[in-house]
């Protein structure tokens, strides 16, 4: 089973999209280094413009693990507060997908 945790938003106009970009990539890194599989999607069908960041874990206790981790690392604390400041993205919404094939 896998677990994934998406999510979605899109760029505010007038807002350079370097960083928004730069700042995707540090929490994608962030997301890494505290054991998840982050991507970064462009959505072509649907939400169209908006990016999607996803992080997969093998299970519901990966993911736990990863959160608590993120919650306790003071580089993430300090990238959300950035990030929040930036304001070249708004949240469009967020999943987290179970996976149900065997």
């Amino acid at each position: 089973m896998a677990i994934v945790v998406q999510y979605v938003f899109k760029a505010i106009p007038g807002k350079s999209l370097g960083v928004l970009a730069e700042s995707v990539n540090t929490a994608a890194a962030l997301w890494k280094k505290h054991g998840a599989s982050p991507r970064i999607w462009a959505v072509a069908v649907g939400e169209i413009g908006s990016l999607a960041f996803t992080a997969q874990f093998d299970n519901f206790t990966e993911y736990g693990r990863c959160q608590d981790a993120l919650n306790a690392d003071p580089a993430f604390q300090a990238w959300r507060a950035k990030n929040n400041e930036l304001g070249a993205a708004e949240w469009v919404r967020s999943n987290l997908l179970r996976e149900m094939t065997p």
